[in-house]
């Protein structure tokens, strides 16, 4: 059973930590609950009844991007409205199309003093600004085969209208579209012709193809090649604030709010899968 994995509707019952259990007689336990946390050593069942009842136990507020059971009846909002904090303890959150934006904390981003957490299992995108959530919006990266890479990552490039070298359509004589999801690095069929696809406002993060770009997202689910698709009007907005040379995690886990966006490095190491395949070109 892996510690810190996180809250999420595929994982619940994998999100224990351990909890101090004196030895006791079978069928007798004793613990200190914690919010959020049971004891490994309870049967499954009692420990999904536990993790039910959890939300009774008020929070910490530690980390508000790990409030569990916002589902459960009874469920409060435990942070003034109007905060970021309110924003990400809503129940739709993260799979949520709303965005999150302080306006006046994003106008003062700089390459120094900013960090972008690509928050893969949440399939959220956080910009940190002096320690801050500035900006947070969806997102939906590579699918099973083009997963998008964990990685600690510097933008090396940025383009207004980036096409790719690789997707995008093939059309007929005619103009009609034969295939919307064309790739090329197969050749182009004969008699028809390519059509690249667009990623506009394009933030470049490896040589061979991976970015934040505006594009198609549904809110938890991954669409991409392995690229970051953002909605295009945050991905034009966005654009207005980053720079080359901006740091960039893309990150397996969930970060640490509390210390302004910092991850783990074990959660920004990339393991391919065989036949792994996100480039672009």
């Amino acid at each position: 059973m892996k510690p810190h994995t996180y809250l999420l509707p595929t994982t619940l019952l994998t999100a224990l930590l351990v909890c101090s259990c004196a030895p006791e007689p079978p069928g007798s336990y004793s613990f200190t609950r914690v919010p959020g946390q049971v004891p490994q050593t309870l049967p499954q069942d009692e420990q999904a009844e536990l993790l039910q009842e959890v939300v009774t136990v008020p929070y910490d507020g530690s980390n508000p991007l790990l409030i569990p059971n916002k589902n459960a009846p009874g469920y409060t909002n435990p942070y003034p409205a109007g905060s970021y904090e309110h924003f990400v303890a809503k129940p739709a959150y993260p799979k949520t199309s709303a965005v999150f934006c302080n306006e006046p904390l994003l106008q003062s981003a700089n390459t120094e003093n900013t960090r972008i957490v690509i928050c893969l299992p949440q399939q959220r995108a956080r910009m940190y600004v002096n320690g801050r959530v500035a900006y947070d919006w969806p997102v939906s990266t590579g699918t099973d085969g083009h997963e998008t890479p964990p990685g600690a990552y510097r933008i090396l490039d940025r383009e207004t209208n980036h096409k790719s070298n690789r997707y995008g359509k093939f059309v007929n004589a005619s103009g009609r579209v034969v295939s919307s999801n064309a790739d090329t690095s197969k050749g182009t069929p004969s008699g028809l012709t390519f059509r690249p696809a667009g990623m506009p406002h394009w933030n470049r993060l490896t040589p061979d193809g991976v970015g934040i770009h505006g594009g198609k997202v549904v809110p938890g689910r991954r669409l991409s090649h392995g690229c970051i698709r953002t909605p295009y009007d945050v991905a034009a907005k966005l654009f207005n604030y980053t720079k080359r040379g901006m740091a960039v995690y893309v990150t397996s886990g969930v970060e640490d709010y509390a210390k302004g966006g910092a991850v783990r490095p074990q959660d920004v190491k990339y393991r391919p899968k065989a036949g792994n395949d996100y480039t672009d070109y």
